[in-house]
């Protein structure tokens, strides 16, 4: 049995993922250690999920929230204008703590083939989750002003990870363990269902220019897209813009028909 070979995009998106993820780590371990000769900021600094959660205080009081910093606004401010251009491509290309779920459900699959993705109205209502937890942290930052730590910085397993066991709490280590645990048995779990981020990428992506559309006409129902999503989404019939990714793989997927397309402005992607 021959080796499937990874498609132009998805060598080009594991590259990206690579880099994106070595470079958060570099910045993390120079500033968790304090490497002799190097100086990086906190990792809270470099979060479009803080800026997310301090706009509403830093709109009302002009106030940055304690242990936060602008760039976080900035850098939110980056992110809606590369989701608003190339889709939810920041879940699948740049987004370190979505590589590692990633990479290690993949490496779960190499001894345990069978795939748990929910699928149908339930995933749906789950994915729901990822909504309520973000509207919860942005109004319980607002309630509490500036001068508190933002609530979400002893629950984030994101930030728990990428400090490599310094300033670590006992919660911080079961919602990273959990959060670890939970992507060896659903393919970006956390993502899907809990990351309030990735809830607010999805919403933006509603109204992004680059879509993948699906032209049912040429369409002969094989159902292989399906069976490639990495959510269990299903991209052969109504896609779900709120949780896709944009990883690409139901279009290789879809290469013998061309019905699924990847699209700007309505237009095919050179």
């Amino acid at each position: 049995m021959s080796m499937k070979m990874p498609k132009t995009t998805q060598i080009m998106r594991r590259i990206t993922q690579f880099g994106m993820l070595l470079y958060v780590t570099s910045l993390s371990t120079t500033h968790m250690y304090q490497w002799p000769g190097s100086q990086a900021g906190f990792l809270d600094a470099y979060c479009p999920m803080g800026g997310l959660e301090i706009l509403p205080t830093f709109i009302a009081t002009g106030k940055i929230v304690k242990h936060s910093d602008f760039n976080d606004i900035v850098l939110l401010g980056v992110l809606i204008f590369i989701t608003f251009i190339f889709g939810s491509a920041f879940c699948g290309y740049l987004c370190p703590f979505g590589t590692l779920q990633e990479w290690l459900f993949k490496l779960r699959k190499l001894f345990v083939k069978a795939n748990l993705n929910l699928k149908g109205k339930l995933a749906t209502g789950l994915s729901y989750l990822r909504h309520f937890i973000l509207v919860a942290l942005m109004v319980q930052t607002t309630v509490k002003g500036p001068d508190v730590t933002l609530p979400f910085t002893n629950l984030d397993p994101y930030r728990a990870f990428f400090h490599f066991g310094r300033e670590m709490t006992p919660m911080l280590w079961f919602i990273l363990i959990s959060v670890l645990v939970l992507s060896l048995v659903w393919e970006r779990g956390f993502c899907t269902y809990m990351c309030p981020l990735g809830g607010f990428i999805g919403l933006v992506n509603k109204g992004s220019l680059t879509r993948i559309t699906n032209t049912p006409k040429s369409c002969t129902g094989c159902g292989m897209c399906d069976e490639e999503c990495p959510l269990g989404l299903t991209p052969s019939g109504k896609l779900d813009d709120t949780r896709c990714i944009m990883c690409g793989k139901c279009v290789d997927a879809c290469e013998a028909t061309g019905s699924l397309k990847v699209t700007f402005a309505g237009n095919e992607w050179a």
